[in-house]
């Protein structure tokens, strides 16, 4: 069971959705546990949306969070930025919301023209990509402007399967630049839970993570010494985790295997 003391990061795609649609267990189950007093935060690879749109659509679903309760990748590479550069020039090749996080931490947005003098580029999932932006990103890299990635998920959950994640868009611009980028700024990088700390002021000895990814969720409670939780309900299934991808790794690291969030409600 969790202690009352504790705050829980919870991922969105493959936790609280898939696509569009919801996963209802675990909904009713976050619902539950925010009744109960514990305090929930949200954190997501997705780029596509901002943060005040995700706290729309959780509240769609009666679970009722500020925006200081949602972190995405989009709101981590914005925020980095700004801690290494101050308000800057970028180019986006991206989605709405990582458009709006980089305004929001004071960045000027520059078009597919300007991109060649950008301080940085910041890549996201991008599902209207064309040739254009991915060019316009190619040349400002190639001219010195800094690589700044949301994350490199190669896949994304949907109601349907598997779409490209930003993985893909990512290693499009490593062949033609061959670079690597400077900074990936969404899990599981150790960097979110320093942030949390200072930003949140919550000791990570008060964290768990739960999540559906063992690469990304479950990698950044390995890599931080935080208690982690990996449901079944998103991107690894039992048919996977019965395999080599390591659960007698995930069971001695103190990972915790759940069905759905349900199973969480029901010990505590």
């Amino acid at each position: 069971c969790l202690d009352r003391g504790q705050t829980l990061i919870v991922d969105l795609d493959g936790v609280v959705w898939i696509g569009r649609k919801p996963i209802e267990e675990n909904v009713i189950a976050l619902r539950s546990l925010i009744s109960r007093g514990y305090r929930v935060l949200f954190l997501t690879n997705n780029s596509t949306r901002s943060r005040t749109q995700y706290v729309r659509m959780l509240r769609d679903l009666g679970i009722i969070v500020g925006i200081d309760s949602v972190i995405t990748s989009g709101y981590l590479a914005a925020s980095w930025l700004y801690e290494q550069k101050g308000a800057s020039e970028v180019y986006i090749v991206g989605e709405e919301g990582l458009i709006e996080e980089a305004v929001l931490a004071h960045h000027r947005v520059l078009t597919g023209e300007e991109a060649v003098r950008s301080t940085a580029v910041l890549v996201g999932l991008d599902r209207n990509l064309t040739y254009q932006k991915l060019r316009a990103a190619a040349r400002a890299l190639l001219n010195g402007s800094l690589f700044i990635a949301t994350n490199t998920d190669h896949v994304i959950p949907v109601e349907d399967g598997l779409d490209p994640g930003a993985g893909a868009i990512i290693a499009a611009l490593e062949a033609t630049t061959g670079r690597k980028p400077d900074f990936v700024a969404g899990k599981p990088n150790p960097w979110i839970i320093d942030l949390v700390e200072k930003r949140l002021g919550i000791p990570r000895q008060n964290l768990v993570i739960i999540g559906d990814r063992v690469d990304t969720d479950m990698k950044l409670a390995m890599d931080t010494g935080v208690r982690g939780i990996l449901v079944l309900t998103g991107l690894t299934g039992e048919d996977v985790i019965s395999k080599a991808i390591g659960l007698e790794r995930l069971s001695v690291t103190g990972i915790t295997i759940m069905r759905t969030l349900k199973d969480l409600v029901d010990r505590c």
